[in-house]
């Protein structure tokens, strides 16, 4: 289960985004740096395009940006294992570092439709950046799509996002159109959000807005701690932070993992371009193998410009 806020209409901001991983906290996983999506084992571009997280087993990501301001957040559709031919990181991944960085966000969601069949489900939030001339300045707005194919090998479609989804969005592991916004945790976590953005001015620091959008993303459910834990991942509809559960793999009885939040992300991108990104651990395995709370300092902090000349007029009238 993964969960992702945000907001487009902030007067400051062009973009508000708070994300929280979880995953199997055994999956190798690189942390958030600066890439090009070199073949795994290969020694990285340090100066690369794409600022994510990256999947060491299947090569892709599950969030991120690049220097030019596209960014990409997919998350899975909660159903049964499944094998496919491709991984559902290229999806992101493609995104960020297109062949074609210039092409308009139409035509790389007309080439995502095209692929029917080949993925297991996700949901995918695409942003790609416009720019707005108001009174002599460059003003910094996102072009969106969301993109789904409601379950694995299913027909792959996609639509903008409505006016609340511009003002205060949610996105999880449920089916679009199916019951996927009334999750509690995404409920839960737009409102959260809405009160967030109902006190932030538009001289709040970058520092502020960071720390009240991570408590929002530590918000959890206790049902589950004098009770069993849940039976599947779909239990989990109701916590936005998942502590840690002892899972026992169905293919090897005696093996067994613990599923939890791994990771909680914060992104900012000012009207300006200017970009704070900050990664920060939540659960994690030390060396023993045993789970602990990451330290509070355990971030990774990244601040930049997104090179406002990169994008292409195609994009600023799309």
């Amino acid at each position: 289960m993964c969960v992702a806020f945000w907001s487009l209409e902030h007067p400051a901001y062009a973009l508000i985004l708070c994300s929280n991983r979880d995953e199997y906290l055994s999956r190798p996983t690189a942390n958030a740096h600066f890439h090009t999506f070199e073949p795994i084992g290969r020694a990285e571009d340090l100066d690369g395009k794409v600022l994510s997280g990256r999947d060491l087993l299947a090569g892709g990501t599950w969030a991120g940006l690049n220097r030019s301001g596209r960014v990409a957040i997919l998350t899975n559709i909660t159903e049964p294992p499944r094998k496919y031919a491709s991984s559902r990181g290229e999806l992101a991944s493609s995104f960020l570092l297109p062949k074609t960085p210039t092409a308009p966000l139409r035509d790389e969601v007309d080439k995502l439709v095209a692929e029917n069949g080949r993925f297991a489900g996700f949901n995918l939030l695409l942003l790609a950046p416009r720019l707005e001339h108001p009174e002599g300045w460059r003003k910094l707005h996102f072009d969106s799509a969301f993109v789904t194919n409601t379950g694995g090998g299913g027909r792959i479609t996609a639509r903008g996002l409505t006016d609340a989804e511009m003002r205060c969005g949610g996105l999880s592991n449920g089916i679009d159109c199916a019951g996927a916004s009334d999750w509690p945790k995404v409920k839960k976590g737009t409102q959260a959000l809405q009160d967030v953005l109902e006190t932030a001015a538009e001289g709040i620091s970058d520092a502020e807005l960071s720390e009240r959008l991570f408590q929002l993303l530590t918000d959890f459910t206790e049902s589950w701690t004098s009770d069993p834990a849940p039976a599947d991942r779909a239990a989990l509809r109701n916590t936005i932070q998942v502590d840690p559960i002892l899972v026992q793999v169905t293919q090897s009885p005696d093996h067994k993992q613990y599923y939890g939040t791994r990771l909680s992300t914060v992104l900012l991108v000012r009207r300006d371009g200017s970009v704070c990104f900050v990664e920060r651990d939540v659960w994690m395995l030390d060396t023993n193998g045993d789970v602990v709370k990451a330290d509070a300092k355990s971030q990774r902090i990244f601040q930049f410009q997104i090179d406002l000349n990169s994008i292409s007029s195609a994009e600023r009238t799309h």
